[in-house]
């Protein structure tokens, strides 16, 4: 029986909110022996970001500075950026982080930066938990399983009866329904695998 985790996404404040920035900086100027380049706003249009990259290599004290390079980065939380990745990539990213959290970028780290795996994030971000049975308790009261069990299972057996919510969060991640990553403070986010 495949399990149908349809709950609505369940999301708690995140601690802190990401702005993502790259150091870009000139390939020629950096093998001259110098560093020169800038921090830049990631969260940017892709047309944004190369145009500032076409500006720090035109100022650049080497006449034939062309390649440029993403030598730092900061507030990308999980998600690795690649020190040549693609413009239009990197912001993409970096915009669903400023949107979305904390959460996309390790939905972002998970997939690579795959842009159509990027444009899943809301169908999929069931959101941030407290543990496995905590989401597992959250789409099982829909169910009413409680209720049932109250009625057919007779009171002083009761409460040796009970629902195993890590056991069904367990097998929900097992059987490739869910991803579970892990999030701030303890918690975990849960994404609907498709």
């Amino acid at each position: 029986m495949k399990n149908e985790h349809n709950s609505k996404p369940h999301h708690e404040s995140e601690s802190r909110e990401l702005h993502p920035h790259i150091w870009i900086g000139s390939l020629a100027d950096y093998n001259a022996g110098r560093l020169h380049g800038e921090w830049l706003d990631a969260a940017v249009d892709s047309i944004d970001l190369q145009a500032a990259v076409n500006r720090i290599l035109a100022s650049s004290h080497e006449p034939d500075a062309e390649e440029w390079g993403i030598f730092d980065y900061d507030d990308f939380g999980d998600f690795q950026v690649g020190e040549y990745e693609a413009l239009d990539q990197v912001a993409a990213v970096a915009q669903g982080i400023v949107k979305y959290g904390p959460a996309f970028a390790s939905w972002a780290e998970i997939h690579d930066g795959n842009p159509d795996m990027l444009a899943q994030f809301e169908d999929c971000f069931m959101g941030t938990y407290e543990s496995p049975a905590a989401w597992a308790r959250e789409v099982i009261e829909g169910s009413d399983i409680e209720v049932t069990l109250d009625r057919e299972i007779p009171a002083d057996l009761r409460a040796y009866i009970q629902f195993d919510y890590d056991g069904f969060a367990y097998d929900a991640r097992l059987s490739g329904d869910i991803h579970i990553e892990d999030a701030p403070a303890g918690s975990v986010w849960i994404f609907r695998v498709i």
